[in-house]
């Protein structure tokens, strides 16, 4: 779900932006979709993981970097 929102937005991530300015959006669009309810969730480290995961490859996507 967090995924398909950063591709609705790439267009928006993947201009000319300070990569600050980049942080802010993900921080206030995408961890609204991704941690939607999550206060009901019981966190085990397989969710922390893919949580960790999840930022990487979105930091990687707007940094375009491998």
């Amino acid at each position: 779900m967090g995924k398909q929102a950063f591709v609705n937005k790439k267009k928006l991530f993947m201009g000319i932006m300070r990569i600050q300015q980049k942080n802010r959006i993900v921080k206030s669009v995408l961890w609204s979709v991704v941690l939607y309810a999550s206060e009901t969730w019981s966190m085990s480290r397989a969710d922390r993981k893919r949580l960790e995961a999840m930022e990487m490859w979105i930091l990687r996507r707007m940094e375009k970097s491998s």
